[in-house]
Parts: C-alpha cells; sequence; structure tokens
C-alpha cells in the first residue's frame, strides 16, 4: 500500500508539535524535514491535525476522472454521518444530494453493522477469554505492529464497508461499477484501491465526507430520498451505546485509554470481560475528523432519532464476514529482538532522558533506536552537545 500522510515540505517552522502528537513514534524531523515511518505509522491523522501550517496531507482522488472510469458509479455512505442531524429527514436530504452530484445509486450499510455486532455478542460468549472487536483500521494496525500477541483475540471479520462492496460487485457483475466509499476518518481511506493502493480490496476510490460537502450541501434541500438504517448498526458505531449495559462488555474510545486496556489485557490483568470494542475516535465513529459536526452532541442527535431506525439486519453467512487477523510478518527473532532491545537501551543511558524532542525525535528512546540502526548520531542531542 501507498504511504498514507505526505508531508508537503514548505514552510515548516520545525516546531515538532506532529512529533510529539504521533502515538506510535512514526514521525521525527531530520535536517529540518519531516520524515514518517510507513512501517509505523498507524494513520490515526493526529499529526495532521496538530499541523498549523497543514504540511501533511491525505492523497485524494480525482473525482471527474473516477467517474469517468465507470458506467454505473455507486456511493457507499457511513453511518456514523446520522451524529451530523437533528433529524432523519436530513439524511434523506443528504442522500437526494449525494445522487444528485452523479452517483447513480447511493447505499447504506448499517444492515451490516448490525448483523455483526450481533455476531459480536454471539461470538465473544464462547471463546473463555476477553475478545476485541474494531472495525476501524487505525486500531487493526495498532493490534498488529505493536500488540502482535493479542491478534489472536481479535473477532475475524472483515470490514462492513468491505462487505459492502463485495455484495454490490456480486450483484452488479454484469455492469462495469465503480464504489466509492466516502469515509467519516482517515483509516478508512485506507481500504480502497485509489487513492492509497490496497488492491485486493472491493471498493474503487475513498474519499472524505468533508471533501464532498461543499458540492452536497447546495444541493441538500432539493429533495429526499428515502433510505434505511438499521438500530443495531447504529449501536456499533456509537461507543456509548454498545452493548447491553452487562458487565461481560465494555467500549473504550481513545488511544491513551486503548493502550491501557490492551496492556491489562497482554498480561492477563482484565477480568469479569468477554468482549470489548475499540474506538480510535472520541464517542465512536462518530467523532471522525472528517465529519463536520461536534461528537459531544451527536450521540444526543443519534439518541432523538432511534424510533426512525427502522431497516432490517441482512442476513450474512460466515463465509461473507470471515477474515482472519494475520500478525506482520516478523523480520527478527525473538533472540534478535532481545539482542536489539538491550543494544538501543545501552544508547538510551548515554543520553539525557529529557525527552525534549529537540533532537527531532519524539523521545529519546526514539533517538536511541535510530543510532542503533546507524541511520544518526547522537550529535542530534542539543543538550549532549552542551
Amino acid at each position: 500500500m501507498k504511504p498514507v500522510i505526505q508531508y508537503l515540505g514548505e514552510n515548516c517552522k520545525n516546531c515538532i508539535k506532529c512529533v510529539k502528537s504521533c502515538p506510535t513514534d512514526a514521525i521525527s524531523i531530520i535536517n529540518e524535514k519531516v520524515n514518517i515511518d510507513d512501517t509505523k505509522c498507524i494513520n490515526c491523522q493526529s499529526c495532521i491535525q496538530s499541523c498549523e501550517q497543514k504540511l501533511l496531507k491525505i492523497k485524494d482522488v480525482n473525482l471527474e476522472k473516477a467517474f469517468q472510469e465507470h458506467e454505473y458509479n455507486i456511493a457507499l455512505i457511513p453511518t456514523a454521518i446520522l451524529s451530523d442531524f437533528n433529524q432523519f429527514d436530513e439524511l434523506k436530504n443528504l442522500t437526494y444530494a449525494i445522487k444528485e452530484f452523479g452517483f447513480d445509486e447511493v447505499v447504506q450499510y448499517s444492515d451490516i453493522e448490525g448483523s455483526l455486532y450481533k455476531q459480536a455478542l454471539k461470538d465473544s460468549s464462547k471463546q473463555g477469554k476477553v475478545m476485541l472487536t474494531s472495525f476501524c483500521p487505525t486500531i487493526n494496525r495498532l493490534i498488529k505492529q505493536e500488540y502482535p500477541t493479542l491478534v489472536e483475540h481479535l473477532l475475524p471479520y472483515d470490514y462492513p464497508v468491505e462487505i459492502a462492496a463485495k455484495r454490490l460487485r456480486k450483484q452488479y457483475k454484469d455492469k462495469d461499477v465503480g464504489i466509492f466509499s466516502l469515509c467519516e476518518c482517515v483509516g478508512k481511506l485506507t481500504l480502497a484501491k485509489e487513492p492509497l493502493g490496497k488492491m485486493d480490496s472491493n471498493i474503487d476510490y475513498a474519499l472524505s465526507l468533508s471533501r464532498m460537502f461543499p458540492h452536497i450541501n447546495k444541493r441538500k434541500n432539493k429533495g429526499q430520498k428515502d433510505i434505511r438504517i438499521n438500530k443495531y448498526g447504529v449501536k456499533s458505531n456509537v461507543s456509548a451505546l454498545f452493548g447491553n449495559r452487562s458487565l461481560s462488555v465494555i467500549s473504550v474510545e481513545g488511544m491513551p485509554q486503548i493502550r491501557t486496556v490492551l496492556d491489562l489485557i497482554e498480561f492477563d490483568q482484565l477480568k469479569h470481560v468477554q468482549l470489548i470494542a475499540l474506538y480510535h475516535c472520541y464517542q465512536g465513529c462518530i467523532g471522525g475528523y472528517y465529519l463536520w459536526a461536534n461528537p459531544f452532541e451527536g450521540r444526543f442527535h443519534i439518541e432523538s432519532m432511534m424510533s426512525d431506525y427502522t431497516g432490517e439486519l441482512v442476513l450474512l453467512d460466515k463465509k461473507d464476514y470471515f477474515k482472519e487477523h494475520h500478525m506482520d510478518s516478523q523480520k527478527q527473532t525473538f533472540k534478535e529482538r532481545v539482542a536489539w532491545f538491550h543494544k538501543v537501551n545501552a544508547i538510551l543511558e548515554t543520553l539525557p532522558k529529557y525527552d525534549c524532542g529537540s533532537c527531532g525525535f519524539a523521545n529519546c528512546r526514539h533517538l536511541a533506536s535510530r543510532i542503533a540502526s546507524g541511520e544518526v548520531d547522537d550529535s542530534l542531542c542539543r543538550v549532549k552537545r552542551r
């Protein structure tokens, strides 16, 4: 897959806010240039939000060209967009506006999310250990990279938007169909062939909802298109609504809290819990970076419309949703990893451990690891130089 976050390289003030905001130490500044380690980046967009100069961005899809590539274009819209509305009719207005923009069909996949929500509650009760469910690519990437022993705790489900695209491919197998995913966050932009090169996806293009907003906003009051939403699919998108108020099911949101709970599971310190739903964004998917309203009110908007969610669940066979999670390949043996750890620790002992960031790395350990790999030397440490 192509690098997700790009550095534009102009007018950077080397304020190191992007470096400090990165939860996986994937960003460094060397020779006054921002470097992003794609093997560590989990596409959480924290650096994009922290950059005041707006020098970090995501590659866009050429919409005009994409439309011309296919005879029939379908837009997949996320359930989380409900948080932006006070009334359900506003979603119907938006659906009409998206279709008027140039799509031949608009599809919503809360019926699939609802089915997987129910399946997760059912499957986790049989495991005898804490199970994790996350339809957030950012969180799944974090687990595979930094908590590989917990991969077996992830329920083996594909992403709902991917399942929806696969069903559409089957439905329109005799047509040249272009499938567009309108995304509420950076993580979900990675689930498509374009612009980021996930070539095994059934989704052709992924683009942000915020990019579409100017186009659909001027069309949204010109008509309505009926759309059905499943209430369990809605619950799966909002952390506060997930579960059945039982102590055996909890939801966790935000990177610091997620790391805490993953640490507890890794050391077998979490008892009496069968299933944990993990959300990178505040309040769940309704906190997505590309949604235009705020998630503080979003939950109440969604709850106030609960009687409008009359859509049925879709019946899914296991083959429709099953996808086993695999740990990223290990480049080092365990013995090599231990030796590497000792080498980094030895270098770390020679550094001041202030974690000031003036060297261009998030902390002294990150600098030590780069020194150990031979990429830089300790002259970058200003405190040690003095």
